[in-house]
């Protein structure tokens, strides 16, 4: 039997584009492994072939249509395309809790933490904090790194955004807000030290 070339490549298309589709969702969820080309050719493999296992029964279920037919073609992309939605959720989400390795620690279980740095540890989580920064030449930076803040997670280029600066009042350890302040951008290159402090919810330190 001939399969025309059409048929060659959607169905390669259907056995590999799943993976990278998982592939893609769990990393934005989550702070990914920096990786070798073929180590993430073949994790996006096995993710293909977890969807194609699991839905197997949905491609059989559409086998009497007719391979002539639009709505083949279309159930069979929307079969690929929503599976791996919702392989790829479930996944990022155990990843992003640490699941795993959080059940593994309870039952005394030695296990490699699945995050790639203290950094990325850090900055996934949700909460608030005040960071006081150290540059390189001595001086401090007061700072919110809170939900309109950003840390890169290229490992190349840990840059901060925080939302809030903080002045430091003579002779005092308090910090005084800064309202006509809008952020502040810190290179990766000026950083030395930096320290995180509670949010209360009276909003001070």
């Amino acid at each position: 039997m001939t399969i025309a070339s059409f048929d060659v490549v959607f169905y390669t298309s259907m056995f590999v584009l799943p993976g990278f589709i998982i592939k893609s969702i769990i990393d934005t969820l989550n702070p990914p492994r920096k990786a070798t080309d073929s180590s993430f050719f073949f994790g996006c493999l096995a993710y293909s072939l977890v969807n194609s296992a699991i839905f197997s029964w949905a491609f059989i279920l559409i086998r009497p249509l007719e391979r002539e037919s639009n709505w083949y073609w279309f159930i069979l992309l929307s079969i690929t395309l929503v599976g791996s939605v919702l392989i790829a959720i479930p996944i990022a989400l155990i990843k992003q809790r640490r699941l795993i390795y959080k059940i593994a620690k309870k039952w005394d279980v030695s296990v490699i933490d699945p995050t790639p740095t203290a950094w990325d540890y850090w900055f996934s989580r949700s909460e608030p904090s005040f960071v006081l920064i150290t540059l390189d030449d001595g001086s401090e930076i007061r700072g919110l790194f809170g939900e309109e803040s950003f840390a890169s997670s290229d490992p190349q280029d840990r840059d901060i955004f925080l939302e809030k600066l903080y002045l430091k009042e003579n002779n005092s350890e308090a910090w005084k807000d800064n309202p006509e302040n809008d952020g502040l951008y810190i290179s990766k290159d000026t950083i030395m030290l930096i320290e995180f402090k509670r949010v209360h919810k009276s909003g001070g330190d």
